[in-house]
């Protein structure tokens, strides 16, 4: 008979390796070797936490003056001692890497007194005795990022994510790697206060609900969604830093500006076109909708099956989105929204019941199209009359009630209009719990100030909804003209 391990035998073994390998990553990021060598001061408490981290993903966010900067510094100097090591910090624009302040001037007066480091300025790199670099770059057009393509990193940090696009910061990725003879950890690590360009992203990706939840409750600590991490930042957190005289130059900015360099926070934009107090919520008990008032009291209760159901979509790829991305702005997501709309004898409210928001080419958007109408049923679906839409019906039109919609030239901003006089009426409601697409949906509206370089497909979406469900239809299979 042949002997073999118990299955929970092998089982505790694995998890017993799992946490060597662990604890292993956990003291090679605790090798001070070169932060005792380069950095002016031993790191503060919450400096040396983020240090300490063994993921690969990281970010240190939230009020200004508390070390962040210098912490992204420290990182990418942590493992300088060790061959062939080669760090990266970015900035959107070398401008700012150079300002006063700024982390070149930074690390040039960190390590001004260490002849043995040598400063490439045209190239802006360090290269330190044992041959590890750090270099300063910059993501300033959507076509930067391939300065970096041959490249590979084991440190890429980003100072000021949120003036960064998405698109770029998931490229930079690509050029993480090692071979595997270089005992150090792949660390992508950023620091950012809120607000800019990328503060709806960068809260998406990294602010999960507890973190909110406890930055709000004056809460702290470490928080991951989806395994990266985020540690809040606080201007306490600095003991270099004279936190009342900070906080008294901090008190003559707007509101939105104060409370976000004050105290770190990433809640709604002040010049935002949508205001969270006009967000109503729903919910749904058995085959019963119940709307909800501002104190997600019940104020109607209706059947389902008395709704009208419809779906809107909002393709990527038009002649405005191609415009966008030439002028290097975030790129569009094709969206498809599914709504219900309640008797006239109810009054005029809609319940967005599910929303698809997806970066796809046009078979993909066809068959997302499909596969919505094979899911919800909707009785209709309008499209955005643009080239994708228009071409959308014609494959579709003999298989799904496809129309599309027209734009009447209008910008964003106009069209939205009846939606966000609808939204603040409180006649359009959201689904109470959460799912996969409602945190996305929230962030864009609520962070939207109706620039056109912004995110709005989830709010072009609801507005040719708005628009189709108060203008009459004509027949299936042509154009609703919104003039």
């Amino acid at each position: 008979m042949t002997n073999s391990t118990p299955l929970s035998d092998v089982s505790i073994a694995l998890r017993a390796e799992r946490e060597r390998r662990r604890r292993v990553r956990v003291e090679r990021l605790r090798d001070q070797t070169g932060l005792s060598l380069y950095s002016p001061h031993a790191p503060y408490p919450k400096q040396q936490q983020f240090l300490e981290l063994d993921c690969r993903e990281a970010f240190f966010g939230g009020a200004a003056g508390g070390g962040k900067s210098d912490c992204l510094l420290m990182c990418a100097l942590q493992f300088v001692h060790v061959p062939a090591y080669s760090a990266l910090i970015l900035r959107k624009d070398t401008q700012r890497l150079r300002l006063s302040g700024g982390l070149i001037p930074r690390s040039l007066e960190w390590l001004k007194t260490h002849r043995e480091v040598h400063w490439n300025g045209n190239d802006s790199r360090f290269t330190f005795p044992s041959g590890a670099t750090l270099q300063f770059g910059y993501l300033d057009s959507a076509s930067d990022k391939f300065r970096y393509g041959s490249s590979e990193f084991q440190f890429i940090g980003f100072d000021e994510l949120t003036e960064f696009r998405e698109d770029d910061y998931n490229f930079m990725f690509s050029r993480l790697r090692k071979t595997v003879d270089l005992d150090v950890p792949l660390r992508v690590r950023s620091a950012s206060n809120p607000g800019n360009a990328g503060h709806v992203w960068v809260k998406s990706k990294f602010i999960s609900e507890e973190a909110e939840k406890a930055l709000k409750e004056g809460g702290d600590g470490v928080f991951y969604k989806d395994g990266a991490a985020f540690i809040p930042s606080k201007i306490s957190d600095n003991p270099a830093i004279d936190e009342e005289e900070y906080r008294k130059s901090l008190s003559h900015l707007p509101p939105v500006t104060r409370e976000r360099l004050m105290h770190g926070d990433w809640s709604i934009r002040e010049d935002s076109l949508i205001r969270e107090h006009y967000l109503r919520y729903y919910r749904v008990k058995g085959e019963f909708l119940e709307l909800l008032d501002k104190d997600n009291n019940v104020f109607v209760r209706v059947d389902q099956r008395q709704c009208q159901r419809s779906s809107t979509c909002d393709p990527a790829g038009t002649s405005e989105d191609i415009a966008k991305q030439k002028k290097n702005a975030a790129h569009s997501h094709t969206v498809i929204q599914t709504w219900d709309r309640t008797p006239s004898s109810v009054g005029k409210y809609l319940a967005l019941r599910h929303q698809w928001r997806k970066r796809v080419g046009f078979n993909d958007l066809c068959q997302g199209l499909r596969d919505t109408h094979k899911e919800f049923r909707p009785q209709r679906i309008h499209i955005e009359n643009e080239k994708l839409g228009v071409a959308a019906v014609d494959v579709l039109r003999h298989e799904i009630p496809i129309q599309t919609i027209a734009t009447g030239g209008k910008d964003k901003v106009s069209r939205a209009g009846p939606f966000l006089s609808k939204l603040e009426r409180g006649e359009i409601f959201l689904p109470l719990y959460n799912n996969d697409w409602k945190p996305d949906l929230e962030s864009e509206w609520l962070a939207w100030t109706g620039d056109k370089d912004e995110p709005a497909d989830s709010i072009d979406a609801a507005a040719y909804e708005v628009l189709a469900t108060e203008s009459a239809c004509g027949s299936w299979g042509g154009v609703l003209n919104l003039n």
